[in-house]
């Protein structure tokens, strides 16, 4: 153990890891020692409790037990000893080991930084991008390594510090190298940054030298392109070379960009790049290589623009030289003609050529302005560009000149022209006035005549203005033409000769009938003014029964306004009703007239005139009051909808409903509530307004009152909707705020609370040097928190009190209250205690030093009242000084008494703590208690002292101060400057005002002296009595001042009033004046516009005039009450307004006489604007409606036709208004008796008469250009269908097709070319019909010419029909043949198809092998017979073909003969394969049945060699009854070997086989015979292969149910038999098997297939199969057209017509199966239907019956495609829609044909080609016609 022991205590725990691994290796051994010690230490102690517990008989003992005990005790404190210190000692070495292994990892940490140090300290960064890149995508790589390696160090490290958390022993060690390795790791962050911001800024400063080589090689390509001299070699080229230059410019611009953002790469550079000589070089040659570009574009796109202007200037100028040339040529050949029409085309063509001169002017100035501007850029061709432009000018002046004369030429001819045409029609003019005279020879003179007179001559006085004037101008112009063409001098006077006759006649008539229209000039007059007043009437009313509504405020006071000048009009009137009723009465009252019907009319029209003006005035009053109230309406519709925005707005405000979150937001939302609720109470006005008014609308009532009644409620409970929500609001927001109140008062005294709590828990008293002061302290902080108790108990009584109102807020109110009084009891618990804590241990040196504190504040106020002495006091700034002093002392004095207090309660306390003390602290309070009260008495009296010293001089020093001010303000007051102008006198008054409220704010501090003085006084001052005096004096300068202030008031306002009343008067004298020079102006304005201006002027002169009258009359008021008054200028006052009042009397006077002027004046010249512009606007026209010119061509006609008609319409419709308003004006005007009467009449009779005239002109021309235009239009119709004839004709196409999708589609055109062609028909019967109206109309050369025009288009017409009936004849042929070449195509391919899969050699194996061979075989017949129909239809075509004698007979004969060889063929081929396929099937029966029958043999021969015979009775009777059994068996297998005895066919063909080769063995002599018997048999055997002897209707029609299938028909004439064996044996077979099946009542055959009795069969055999009148091919080609073929499909079926006069009843399309059998049609609902129930037809309906109908494609019916309609003989019509044309075609075939053979009856028809016939033969049978047995 000792040595152990020194193991242990060994202080060896290693120098590195490993040495501290090994020691624990050596302490875990030595721990095993231990162990091993600790088992033996056991044993001894088990042993020593042997000695002791053992005792010999004798009593002995080996040992003391007591020594025994002693050493085993010390051997067992020695091993609990040595395990202790195996334990501490494993436990130091854990530690170690734990030290050593941090350093271990620091060691290696340290390694790892000082290696990636290194690799970060490298110096390389790259030469290039990609170098720097690859460098930084390392270090990327690396950073990422050091960041991820970090958590690893932090692993290492966070074992250290719980190293140091649990005391380790190397603890300081370990913080130390902690902190070195952090250093490292800190050091290493540092080096990463600075090695990624190196190689980032590598990157930046090369990729910036990167993009600045792209922007210099991008600078070289561009130079390239505006460097180069290429610009163009013609004009497309420089185009396009400027374009390419505009994208090369637009990428330069657009490249600033790329430069720029290169400037700023390079300012993003470090400090030491980006100042770098290369960068600044680099970026300075960049900026000027791109200057140095952008001037290079600049030039070579001014050099391209130059090109372009060059080659522009060159193509113009040879283009308007052709031009000329042309234009040249083409005037040469104008030579003006010898009538109008010819003079009228030639100077249309020169119009034309006019404006393609103007049009090519333009050309001629761009040519000129290009080379202008070429020359001002110096262009280096210039000399050719001034020889080509001098070039092309003078061709184009000499153009111009011949341009000019010509024109002069033209002119000139179609003067002459024309002045003949107007000639003639001014003569023929005049002659119709005449004859329109002549007739009122017959009129008489009474009323009819007068007014049927007086309306002729109105009209016949415009028309002779108009003569007149024509006359006039063709005089003018046959001096002219005389002139200028002295050849048709002779003729020119000859028909001015004639129009001056003529006019002289007319106007010699007309003054005959003028003198008879005077002699009953007043009834012509009354009967003018009646119609006038009549005319007033009607438009009075209309305007008055307007039923406009209206629909604002301005439009209804627009319409009342309106109305009130009607009722003015309506008054000006009543002279002239009452004037007209009176002379109406006088005229009808003659008893004379009663019966005369123009008088009665007369007198109706009277009545009706009263009736009118009565009406008038009734309508008037019921239109004003309607007016009225739309107005009060609309006024009270504006004022509503006012009232509804404001309510609107409220509505809106009031709903938002806000909850404050805070007390702010409240008082926010309350303050905006009540501006809400002031709002609201102002706009309550503007609502009972709008309220008022509509209850006086409903007691007027109104017509809307019940919309306003509607309006009203409406408004009224929104209004106090809004009230009630607002007050409702208003209470919410109260108690919001109420409640953040609260609350805001809660978190205020909270916080406090807290805050006081936090200084309760602090020592907040160290600053304190001695216990007294921060007894002191502690003592101000308890004042303090009870002092804020009263806080506390605010808070609690609004709590409650907000509780109390609202107790729904308990939940948030009480919680609050209760917390705050909690808190507060806990914050006055905490203070007590800390006072207690902090002064309980020390209460007596606080006591001691709190009397000392007292003592010496005594001792200090005692020196300090002997050191400063009342009587040096002299002045008021000294006593307040010692005022303050005196204030200081008196609140230490309130504390230090407070101290005092609380000493005794200390000396109590102190008693109780030190009793033995007690009489030196009692002593000690009473020393501090005599010297405290012994200063109070001093400091009490000393202020006393001071505060009569300070009344005294505060008193005296006031006195003085009001002395001096109120004398200054009596200096003020008492001056007797009143003001000698308005504005002076306003300027004192105000001054007066001010001083006025500067006395009475001043009057309290008076009163304040004067109470200050009585009290000294009072208190028996020793200077009372001059106190006494010093305040009176004062009171009486205050009483003076106040009179003083008052008095000059009222002077000034006296003065005031003067003053205001002569400036205004004499602003008024001025402003008059100045009106006065206004209106005194003579100038009525040069024109309409100027005087417009001057009326407007007036206008605002007028009312500024009219509203000054209320300024007038209050300066009269004004000066009547001054004069009233008794002012001292009374006298010059009235003068004053006397002047005023006559000086705006004549300022009114002027205005009435400038306006009267002025309205003349502007009436004048609007009247003559309107009838200038009027006459000028029909002079115009009538040179539009004289033109002559009728149309060279239809499309010219009838464009000036339909602008003709424009300009008449438009004409009528502003000439008619514009006339009649002209007219209107004027007659208002002279009847007003205007100053110009005479002239405005004149303006009239002109103006009327040029509207007349041009009305005249106007129907002429209609008339010409209506002929005219007719018969353009025959002639261009007539072109027109001849055109459109050559053009169909030219269109048909001589194509036939190629195949049968081609012949369609010809098809479909040419009928869509038929269709064109019936509009073509109706255009031809309209030129027929034109032609026979034109011929009546014209003669002569026109109508020889529109009777070719017409023969021409009839003779195209017909040409063209019949060329399109024979193309459509070609096409329906060409279509049907190919047609029939694709069927015959088609059933040719089939065909082969089938025989090809006959011919396949499969072998079977076993029956069910040849079963499945025969029902595929079957399937063949089946698709046979499905092909039946399809043959029909071929043979039908090619019969129809062929008796339609086609183009392709012979082709469609070889076609029909190679099909019915292919038929014959195939079914031979089918018939061998079935005979062969029975063949084989027999056979593998025959081996089945063998194998059957064999196996049956096998199975029972045991039996019969079996030896048992039976032992007893009932064994032998069992025998018996199985071999019974047997036997019966055997007898029904009997059957099975018989048939297996019968011969198969095959059999019974090999032996015929062999006997035949054993008969030719032997008759070799007589082989030739032989081949000849067998050859004639086998010709007998084979069907007819050139007939068509194998349809299948025959085939099902002769086939047998029964018999072999390679037995013939004995009965078939002039066939040789065949060999009987065979077939003998068979029949023999047969009936012994009969015969047997009789006998036993039950055939036992050999099975059968269900193939061996497959026969043809047909549902319904055709009649013609009973007779044999007819050869096979015969039948087979009537079986084409049989009624007993059956067609059948699903189509879409409508029913029109029942009979020709019923509609169906069920019109609707339905979806049916139709089926086509013989005469008739049947309808099923499907195809399922039709075969499993053919009797339940569609609807039950009957069979259709086909006899008399027939069935055609529906061409009429558009809706729906592949149409066709079947009609019957009794008028049904149905309409039936197929899948496609070749369907549609199918059936209607099929229909017709059915329909044709009920009526060929009289013979049949051929349905071969010729020499396909033969004669009538026996009809043979088939292969397999056996009779049924």
């Amino acid at each position: 153990m000792e040595e152990l022991k020194l193991r242990l205590l060994s202080d060896d725990f290693g120098k590195h890891l490993m040495g501290v691994e090994d020691l624990l290796q050596k302490h875990s051994l030595v721990e095993a020692d231990i162990n091993v010690l600790g088992e033996r230490v056991k044993q001894v102690v088990q042993h020593s409790q042997r000695f002791l517990d053992e005792e010999s008989s004798d009593g002995y003992r080996p040992c003391d037990p007591s020594i025994i005990v002693e050493r085993v005790q010390a051997l067992e404190d020695a091993y609990a000893e040595l395990v202790k210190l195996a334990v501490e000692r494993r436990s130091r070495l854990e530690e170690s080991r734990l030290l050593w292994q941090f350093y271990w990892d620091m060691a290696e940490e340290e390694n790892w930084v000082k290696e990636m140090q290194q690799i970060l300290l490298q110096a390389d960064i790259g030469h290039d991008l990609t170098t720097i890149n690859l460098l930084l995508s390392k270090h990327k790589t690396l950073e990422t390594e050091i960041l991820g390696h970090e958590s690893a160090l932090q692993v290492s490290i966070s074992g250290g510090d719980e190293l140091i958390q649990q005391g380790h022993f190397g603890s300081e060690k370990i913080q130390e190298r902690i902190q070195d390795v952090m250093d490292m790791w800190t050091h290493l962050i540092g080096l990463m940054d600075d090695r990624k911001k190196r190689l980032t800024d590598a990157v930046d400063f090369h990729q910036f030298f990167t993009d600045a080589d792209d922007v210099d090689n991008w600078m070289l390509d561009i130079l390239k392109l505006v460097s180069s001299d290429d610009i163009g070699k013609d004009e497309s080229n420089v185009q396009t070379l400027l374009k390419k230059h505009k994208e090369v410019t637009d990428e330069l611009k657009n490249y600033q960009s790329t430069i720029d953002s290169l400037h700023e790469q390079a300012s993003a550079l470090g400090e030491e790049d980006r100042e770098s000589g290369p960068v600044v070089e680099r970026l300075s040659s960049i900026d000027r290589r791109y200057k140095e570009l952008c001037e290079m574009a600049k030039i070579r796109k001014q050099r391209l623009l130059d090109a372009l202007s060059l080659y522009k200037l060159f193509t113009e100028a040879d283009g308007v030289e052709q031009w000329i040339t042309e234009k040249e040529k083409m005037l040469g050949t104008m030579v003006p003609g010898k009538d109008i029409e010819d003079c009228e085309i030639m100077k249309h063509r020169f119009d034309g050529f006019d404006r393609e001169m103007n049009a090519n002017a333009s050309r001629v100035a761009v040519v000129n302005q290009l080379a202008r501007q070429l020359l001002h850029v110096d262009h280096p061709g210039s000399e050719e560009i001034v020889s080509r432009q001098n070039q092309l000018n003078s061709k184009w002046s000499s153009l111009r000149e011949k341009s000019e004369m010509k024109r002069e030429e033209l002119n000139s001819a179609h003067g002459v022209q024309t002045f003949h045409i107007e000639c003639r029609e001014t003569v023929t003019w005049i002659e119709d006035k005449m004859r329109v005279l002549e007739q009122t020879d017959e009129l008489k003179m009474d009323l009819t005549g007068i007014m049927t007179l007086q309306r002729k001559l109105s009209g016949m006085e415009r028309d002779l203005a108009a003569i007149q004037a024509k006359l006039d101008a063709l005089e003018e112009e046959s001096d002219k033409i005389a002139t200028t063409h002295p050849e048709e001098a002779v003729v020119i006077q000859q028909r001015t000769g004639r129009l001056r006759e003529v006019w002289e006649q007319l106007t010699e008539m007309l003054k005959e009938r003028d003198a008879k229209l005077e002699e009953a000039g007043d009834l012509h007059r009354f009967l003018k003014d009646l119609d006038h007043f009549q005319a007033w009437l009607s438009k009075t009313e209309s305007d008055i029964a307007n039923e406009d509504s209206p629909a604002s405020l301005a439009e209804a006071e627009k319409l009342l306004s309106t109305h009130q000048q009607i009722r003015e009009e309506i008054d000006s009137y009543v002279n002239d009703y009452s004037s007209m009723m009176e002379y109406g009465e006088k005229v009808t009252a003659d008893p004379s007239t009663f019966d005369d019907p123009q008088y009665m009319f007369l007198r109706e029209r009277l009545k009706a005139l009263k009736d009118g003006w009565e009406e008038v005035h009734q309508m008037w009053e019921n239109r004003q009051n309607l007016l009225s109230q739309s107005l009060n309406l609309q006024m009270f519709n504006r004022d509503a909808k006012q009232a509804e925005v404001l309510l609107s707005s409220q509505e809106h405000l009031l709903s938002k409903d806000e909850t404050p979150s805070n007390l702010e937001q409240a008082e926010t939302l309350m303050k905006r509530h009540e501006g809400l609720l002031t709002t609201m109470d102002a706009n309550d006005d503007k609502v009972n307004l709008v309220l008022s008014t509509a209850d006086r609308l409903l007691q007027e009532e109104h017509f809307a009152a019940e919309k306003i009644s509607k309006k009203l409620e409406e408004i009224s409970e929104r209004r106090n909707n809004n009230r009630a929500a607002a007050m409702e609001q208003l209470e919410r927001i109260r108690d919001q705020h109420l409640l953040h109140t609260f609350l805001q008062d809660c978190e205020e005294l909270h916080d406090w609370i807290q805050e006081r709590s936090v200084l309760v828990q602090e020592d907040t008293y160290r600053s304190a040097r001695t216990i007294h002061s921060k007894w002191t302290r502690h003592q101000a902080f308890q004042s303090e928190i009870q002092s804020n108790k009263e806080r506390l108990e605010k808070v609690q009584e609004s709590g409650q009190a907000l509780l109390k109102a609202k107790p729904e807020m308990s939940e948030l109110v009480s919680p609050k209250l209760e917390d705050l009084g909690s808190q507060f009891d806990k914050l006055e618990i905490d203070t007590q205690e800390k006072g207690e804590r902090l002064f309980d241990a020390k209460r007596a040196d606080l006591y001691d030093q709190s009397c000392d504190d007292i003592d010496s504040f005594a001792r200090d106020i005692e020196a300090q009242i002997e050191t400063e002495p009342m009587e040096e006091l002299k002045d008021l700034t000294s006593v307040n000084i010692m005022m303050q002093k005196q204030q200081l002392i008196e609140t230490q004095m309130l504390v230090k008494t407070q101290q005092l207090t609380e000493l005794e309660d200390q000396a109590e306390h102190l008693e109780k703590l030190e009793p033995e003390k007690g009489d030196e602290i009692r002593m000690r309070k009473a020393m501090v208690d005599e010297r405290f009260t012994k200063i109070q008495a001093p400091i009490k009296a000393r202020n006393r002292e001071l505060m009569k010293k300070k009344e005294t001089f505060q008193f005296k020093r006031d006195i003085e101060d009001e002395n001096l001010w109120t004398d200054e303000k009596i200096a003020l007051a008492s001056s007797q400057e009143v003001g000698n102008s308005l504005q002076a006198v306003n300027l004192l008054l105000k001054k007066n005002k001010m001083m006025q409220a500067e006395i009475a704010n001043h009057e309290p501090r008076v009163n304040a002296v004067f109470e200050n003085g009585q009290k000294l006084i009072s208190e028996g001052h020793p200077d009372a009595d001059k106190y006494e005096r010093e305040l009176n004096n004062l009171t009486e300068k205050w009483a003076r001042l106040q009179d003083l202030l008052e008095q000059r008031r009222q002077k000034l306002l006296v003065n005031e009033r003067v003053q205001q009343f002569l400036f205004d008067a004499n602003e008024a004298e001025s402003w008059m004046s100045e009106q006065e020079l206004y209106m005194m102006v003579e100038d009525r304005g040069k024109d309409e516009f100027s005087t417009q201006n001057l009326m407007k002027k007036h206008e605002i002169l007028e009312t500024s005039v009219e509203d000054y009258a209320e300024t007038v009359r209050q300066l009269g008021e004004t000066s009547r009450q001054l004069i009233a008054d008794g002012h001292p200028e009374s006298e010059a006052i009235g003068i004053r307004i006397g002047q005023v009042d006559k000086l705006y009397a004549g300022l009114k006077d002027l205005a009435n006489e400038r306006r009267a002027k002025l309205d003349d004046a502007l009436k004048l010249f609007m009247l003559n604007r309107e009838v200038d512009d009027l006459e000028q606007w029909i002079a115009e026209r009538e040179v539009v409606a004289g033109s002559h010119e009728l149309g060279q061509d239809y499309e010219h006609v009838t464009l000036l036709v339909e602008r003709f008609k424009e300009f008449a319409k438009e004409t009528d419709a502003i000439g008619s208004e514009r006339v009649a308003a002209v007219n209107e004006i004027a007659d208002s005007l002279i009847s007003v008796g205007h100053t110009d009467a005479a002239t405005i009449a004149q303006w009239k009779d002109s103006l009327n008469d040029a509207w007349a005239d041009l009305a005249e002109l106007i129907d002429t021309r209609n008339q010409m250009l209506e002929a005219s235009r007719e018969l353009h239009k025959y002639f261009h119709d007539c072109k027109d269908v001849l055109s459109r004839i050559l053009e169909k004709q030219n269109s048909m196409s001589d194509e036939l097709g190629r195949d049968g999708a081609s012949v369609s589609m010809l098809q479909r055109k040419h009928q869509n070319f038929l269709q064109d062609l019936s509009t073509l028909q109706s255009q031809v019967e309209a030129i027929k019909e034109d032609s026979a109206k034109l011929q009546a109309a014209y003669a002569g050369e026109k109508a020889m010419e529109i009777t070719n025009r017409e023969k021409e288009v009839v003779r195209a017409w017909m040409e063209l029909h019949a060329i399109g009936d024979s193309r459509k004849s070609k096409l329906n042929d060409t279509g049907n043949l190919f047609r029939f070449f694709a069927m015959v195509r088609n059933l040719m391919l089939w065909m082969d198809d089938l025989m090809r899969q006959m011919s396949t050699s499969e072998k079977p194996r076993d029956v069910s092998g040849v079963e499945l061979l025969m029902n595929n075989h079957q399937g063949h017949k089946a698709e046979i017979d499905a092909r039946e129909d399809n043959f029909g239809d071929l043979y039908s075509l090619g019969k129809e073909l062929l008796s339609m004698s086609h183009y392709a007979s012979n082709e469609i004969k070889e076609k029909l003969r190679e099909l019915t060889d292919k038929r014959n063929g195939m079914i031979h081929r089918w018939e061998e394969r079935w005979e062969h396929l029975q063949l084989i099937l027999e056979v593998y029966q025959f081996a089945r049945d063998a194998a059957v029958a064999e196996a049956w043999l096998i199975a029972q021969d045991p039996y019969l060699k079996s030896e048992e015979f039976g032992q007893s009775i009932d064994e032998v009777e069992n025998l018996i009854k199985k071999h019974e059994a047997f036997e019966k068996a055997a007898a029904a297998q009997e059957e099975r070997f018989a048939a297996l005895e019968r011969l198969t066919t095959f059999e019974l063909k090999d032996m015929k086989r062999r006997q035949d080769e054993e008969q030719m063995r032997q008759q070799d002599i007589i082989e030739k015979q032989k081949q000849e018997q067998e050859r004639g048999r086998h010709s007998q055997d084979q069907p007819d292969t050139k007939s068509d002897t194998s349809s299948i209707k025959e085939s099902r029609s002769t086939h047998s149910e029964s018999g072999s299938p390679t037995q013939r028909s004995p009965t078939t004439p002039g066939k040789h038999p065949s060999t009987p064996g065979p077939a003998m044996a068979s029949r023999r077979s047969s009936t012994a098997s009969e015969k047997k099946a009789g006998s036993r009542g039950k055939s036992m055959t050999r099975s059968k297939s269900p193939f061996r009795s497959f026969r043809f069969k047909k549902s319904k055999p055709p009649p013609e199969a009973s007779s044999g009148n007819y050869s096979d091919d015969e039948e087979n080609l009537r079986e084409l057209e049989s009624t007993d073929e059956d067609l059948e499909a699903m189509l879409v079926r409508k029913h029109e017509w029942e009979s020709t006069t019923k509609k169906a009843s069920n019109r609707s399309w339905d979806r049916i199966c139709v089926v086509l059998k013989g005469t008739q049609i049947l309808f099923y609902k499907d195809q399922k239907t039709y075969r499993t129930r053919p009797e339940e037809t569609f609807r039950s309906e009957l069979p259709v019956d086909l006899i008399g109908g027939t069935a055609e494609v529906a061409a009429d019916y558009t809706k729906k495609k592949n149409v066709f309609r079947l009609r019957l003989a009794n008028g049904g019509d149905y309409l039936f829609q197929a899948n496609d044309d070749d369907q549609v075609n199918l059936w209607v075939t099929g229909i017709n044909q059915q329909a044709q053979i009920h009526e060929e009856a009289s013979g049949k028809s051929q349905t071969l080609p010729p020499g396909s016939e033969k004669k009538d033969e026996p009809k043979k049978r088939s292969f397999f016609t056996l009779k049924k047995k």
